[in-house]
């Protein structure tokens, strides 16, 4: 296990807070166990690595990696630095998130909903023990090992995220989990479960509870998802795709899309085509989509140079849209009656 950072904190020694911004991220009653939020702009970032390899001992074998992807109407360049995690003593590996760190965080998140959310130091996160993070995993099929899912908090606390605008602004530079917050040292390696912790969400995500820009999403259908690139399909439909609607497909191209997902862009134009037709299949299986057409082929000559596909949701799909931008109208008021009380 890697050191602890001078930013990390003993639980007992820190102050938690509440706010009327954090009860409103939590807003989901009984009746929305299915559901989470989604971030805006954070979850549309390509930040998790989808390659097999992603663990190395060779600093020159792992240099940030690099992407850009559109967010509304903007162009984010994303970089990803590795942690440096020691996964046995005197074994140091520089790890890049991946996969499982996507699925563990979205687990936090999704406890972070159900009342766990909390503020220290002005930052958002969350207060959980691993007892109730692994039941959560396993309730949605997911299955770690207690070892796994504290490396992958571990790779989160390390790795390093960095966005900039086209302008070249930096939007954000700061860790996955910039702080981590343990019961005691001692604690962590002896105790199993009932351990307690608190992990600070990235700045992006606290600054998308500030504004209330975050948005419900089906996150029981999310997480029975396997395929990566039909997740992340899912969920930039699920917070972009408002007006969704069966006569209002969802309309991406093809080249710029998976340019700017976590799979990337391949050189033969064939693995792409066969990339999404499969993630779309997969998003028929799980009922998000009814059908999709891909017949607008943009060619240059007799060569494929991109697809824009007209992709029609399932009835279902459309409810749970209706119903995010109805729970976004409750947060809208609340919001105004929130600002109204505190200018009087």
């Amino acid at each position: 296990m890697s050191k602890k950072s001078s930013n990390d904190k003993d639980i007992q020694a820190i102050s938690v807070s509440k706010s009327a911004q954090l009860d409103l991220f939590s807003l989901l009653d009984a009746r929305d166990g299915d559901y989470s939020n989604s971030i805006d702009i954070y979850d549309s970032l390509p930040k998790y690595s989808l390659e097999r390899r992603r663990r190395f001992t060779d600093i020159r074998q792992a240099a940030a990696k690099e992407r850009e992807c559109r967010v509304g109407g903007r162009v984010i360049k994303v970089k990803v630095r590795p942690a440096l995690i020691e996964t046995r003593p005197g074994k140091p590996e520089l790890v890049y998130p991946g996969e499982r760190e996507e699925i563990i965080e979205d687990a936090l998140r999704k406890l972070a909903v159900n009342g766990g959310i909390a503020m220290i130091d002005g930052k958002v996160g969350v207060l959980f023990t691993f007892y109730q993070l692994r039941n959560e995993l396993k309730r949605n099929n997911h299955e770690f090992k207690l070892s796994e899912i504290k490396e992958a908090i571990l790779v989160c606390r390390g790795a390093q995220l960095e966005t900039v605008s086209e302008d070249g602004e930096t939007v954000i530079s700061s860790s996955f989990f910039p702080m981590v917050g343990l019961t005691t040292r001692k604690d962590l390696k002896l105790r199993e479960g009932d351990t307690k912790c608190y992990v600070q969400f990235n700045p992006l995500v606290t600054e998308s509870i500030h504004n209330q820009t975050f948005r419900l999403y089906d996150y029981k259908t999310s997480m029975a998802i396997k395929s990566p690139l039909a997740r992340y399909i899912h969920k930039r439909m699920s917070h972009h795709w408002s007006q969704a609607s069966s006569t209002n497909p969802y309309t991406p191209r093809l080249v710029s899309f998976l340019k700017g997902s976590p799979r990337g862009l391949s050189d033969r134009m064939a693995t792409n085509v066969r990339a999404m037709k499969m993630a779309l299949d997969t998003l028929k299986e799980h009922n998000v989509i009814d059908s999709y057409d891909d017949s607008e082929r943009i060619k240059d000559g007799k060569k494929l140079t991109d697809i824009v596909y007209k992709i029609y949701p399932t009835k279902q799909f459309v409810k749970i849209i209706k119903k995010a931008n109805y729970k976004n109208g409750i947060i809208s008021t609340k919001k105004a009656l929130t600002a109204s009380e505190e200018s009087e």
